[in-house]
């Protein structure tokens, strides 16, 4: 069977067009007999190394003596200048908040946790003594874990969050040596609350020298979010 000349040319297209990548590779074009000659071929130098070597040497050596150019964000050596200013809604690392009587303000309703797009967040609730918490305060958090490491910081856990039990600091994201240290737990959290109010001059439920909360919505204390009415206190209800 005689093939048409139309075929014939496609068909010794193809073939070209799949000979030529290997041809680069081997230096050797199939259509011709003698070998490519444009590759350069290294010096005896070249093959070392070494010239490449030492230049680089030079450069890092220039780059040692040149002033840093980095920030210290939280050194005690930085200047006003260098450290981090957070701007107005900065997101920075959680911390969880505790009303006057030193008590955490989460009820584990887990509302941050479903929130949360990025599921870092972990809570195993517990119920609540009646003489520390109140008659209408039924769970705590047993475990409040977040893994930072999955976090987003993007505040839909506060947004979320019905009691105003949870919030971020301005604190800059730290750096963690170990994945472990990463997964913050109830404690640290608690710790985060302490230090962030006590940069801020409040006490530890937020409260200023005026008797007023900033940081919580519309200044309202932790009695007020938390559920702690004078007229609340008692004994709870069977099957509660």
């Amino acid at each position: 069977m005689i093939r048409p000349a139309k075929e014939i040319a496609v068909s010794a297209a193809h073939e070209h067009a799949h000979n030529e990548p290997r041809a680069l590779m081997t230096g050797h074009d199939h259509g011709h007999d003698e070998p490519r000659t444009s590759e350069r071929k290294l010096t005896f130098w070249e093959r070392t190394y070494l010239p490449v070597i030492f230049k680089g040497l030079v450069n890092t050596f220039k780059m040692m003596f040149r002033p840093s150019a980095t920030i210290d964000y939280v050194g005690r050596d930085s200047k006003p200048e260098q450290r981090h200013i957070p701007a107005v809604g900065y997101r920075g690392e959680h911390y969880l908040k505790v009303d006057d009587g030193g008590n955490i303000k989460c009820v584990a309703c887990f509302m941050c946790s479903t929130a949360c797009p990025a599921e870092c967040i972990t809570i195993v609730g517990e119920p609540t003594p009646v003489d520390e918490f109140g008659a209408q305060r039924f769970k705590k958090p047993q475990v409040f874990e977040i893994d930072m490491l999955k976090c987003i910081y993007c505040g839909m856990c506060v947004e979320a969050c019905p009691k105003d039990a949870i919030a971020m600091s301005t604190t800059y994201n730290q750096v963690h040596t170990k994945r472990s240290d990463a997964i913050y737990d109830m404690q640290r959290l608690l710790k985060n609350n302490d230090e962030f109010m006590a940069s801020l001059n409040l006490s530890r439920s937020g409260k200023d020298a005026t008797g007023k909360y900033p940081l919580s919505p519309d200044g309202c204390g932790p009695d007020v979010t938390h559920g702690l009415q004078p007229f609340r206190v008692g004994t709870r209800e069977g099957g509660a």
